[in-house]
């Protein structure tokens, strides 16, 4: 019986030939019985022949390994995959988040979160990548935090990194246990990080928040006009100077962060409303706030709303993107530049701003803001800065003498001529409370 002329890949489910070394796919078929398939096959092959034989390429062609490759392949055994394997757990982990950061209900997690989990875990990989996550015991784990720990001795990461690296390998026994992987975590787990007061004080590591004074936001809110920017500012419009002084007097407004201003939406704001609210869910935790709107806040609100729909955001870039920007792309470079991550305007240009006006080694951020402002609502009314960052309100509501938004409105009214955006109080209808 004669050799046929075509062979059958069973995997690609092709009629394939092998001419010179290099495998040519003919077409796919039902089968090795498929006798149309085959002279279709046969018919293709003819074609390669001949383009061949007159010197052509051709692109269908792969290389196949010379007998010597191909027997090193075999004696070679194949590394075995396992579900437990601690590299394995980490692809899955990381690939589930990412499915909710894409999804409609993954508000709370973004692609930038994902992706600092995957640098987070990094460390931890390298070290135990290529063991069941079972096999891992507790003196193992405390070898591996001593190791992690001893980095930032030697200077190659912050101590608050660290942290992030051990709260992400709770969140992966924590996975891990949940999809029935592991039965039970290292009893040690919960210590990773831990230290004593004394030894957060002996290391200087004591945590300390920043605010700003009265007189620094004035100068800042001053600085924010065209001609009193840098010269990074020369050449762009009036208005994104007047975007930044609008976002720090919101700020200290209704405490928003970068993200809530990224997120605020015109059916949020009655400016109509008197006195004019702000109404809305906090972007990060869910929970409600209510915020009187100053007299500054309104008159930019009301310019950024015109000819809005309730939907439309407030704010975004001049390009029409949002102010914060999280990007899908894989990690890497593109003409030197670093590719995927997040990009915040707001946060830039307010970091800018304050080492210009303030000092370049001035280290506080958007955030503090926030923090100034609640700190000087705790300091006229005690209870009032958990309204003002819309906490809970189960803990704070013995520290009111009428109704909480009551007393909330009037501190707000206060606070604006605290802070010098206007000389007189605003007048607040009786029995105001939203």
């Amino acid at each position: 019986m004669a050799r046929p002329k075509v062979g059958w890949d069973k995997h690609n489910k092709q009629w394939v030939k092998t001419i010179n070394r290099k495998r040519f796919y003919l077409g796919a078929g039902r089968g090795k019985s498929d006798r149309e398939s085959r002279k279709l096959a046969l018919l293709k092959l003819k074609e390669i022949e001949i383009r061949l034989a007159a010197g052509q390429v051709v692109e269908t062609a792969k290389d196949v390994p010379s007998p010597q490759k191909a027997e090193r392949k075999k004696t070679t055994p194949r590394r075995k995959y396992h579900p437990q394997m601690v590299k394995t757990i980490i692809r899955k982990f990381l690939k589930d988040k990412m499915a909710v950061a894409t999804s409609s209900d993954g508000e709370d997690l973004t692609f930038g979160r994902v992706q600092n989990l995957k640098n987070r875990l990094q460390h931890f990989l390298d070290y135990f990548g290529e063991r069941k996550l079972t096999t891992i015991t507790e003196t193992d784990l405390t070898r591996w935090s001593q190791k992690a720990s001893a980095r930032v001795q030697d200077g190659e990461i912050k101590s608050s990194t660290l942290r992030q690296d051990f709260n992400a390998v709770k969140q992966l026994y924590t996975y891990a246990r949940k999809q029935g992987l592991i039965k039970s975590v290292p009893l040690n787990l919960e210590d990773l990080g831990k230290q004593t007061k004394s030894q957060r004080k002996k290391q200087g590591k004591t945590k300390r928040h920043l605010f700003f004074t009265k007189q620094e936001i004035q100068q800042l809110y001053q600085s924010c006009d065209k001609d009193s920017m840098d010269s990074k500012w020369k050449n762009r419009s009036d208005t994104e100077a007047e975007l930044l002084q609008l976002c720090i007097v919101l700020a200290l407004n209704t405490g928003m962060t970068q993200q809530d201003m990224n997120d605020l939406v015109v059916g949020d704001l009655y400016l109509k409303k008197r006195p004019p609210r702000c109404i809305r869910l906090r972007s990060k935790t869910g929970m409600e706030s209510n915020h009187i709107l100053w007299r500054k806040s309104v008159a930019g609100l009301k310019e950024r709303c015109k000819s809005k729909r309730m939907d439309e955001l407030v704010f975004h870039r001049r390009d029409g993107r949002t102010l914060i920007v999280h990007t899908t792309e894989k990690g890497g470079r593109r003409n030197g530049r670093k590719t995927g991550g997040r990009s915040d305007v707001l946060g830039a240009s307010f970091r800018r701003l304050v080492q210009r006006v303030l000092g370049e080694s001035d280290p506080r951020r958007f955030r503090e803001l926030r923090r100034t402002g609640a700190e000087m609502c705790k300091q006229r009314m005690r209870g009032t800065e958990d309204l003002y960052l819309s906490h809970a309100e189960g803990k704070m509501s013995s520290f009111y003498t009428t109704s909480p938004q009551k007393d909330f409105d009037k501190m707000l009214t206060y606070l604006e001529k605290d802070l010098g955006f206007e000389t007189t109080l605003m007048k607040l209808p009786k029995g105001s409370s939203g």
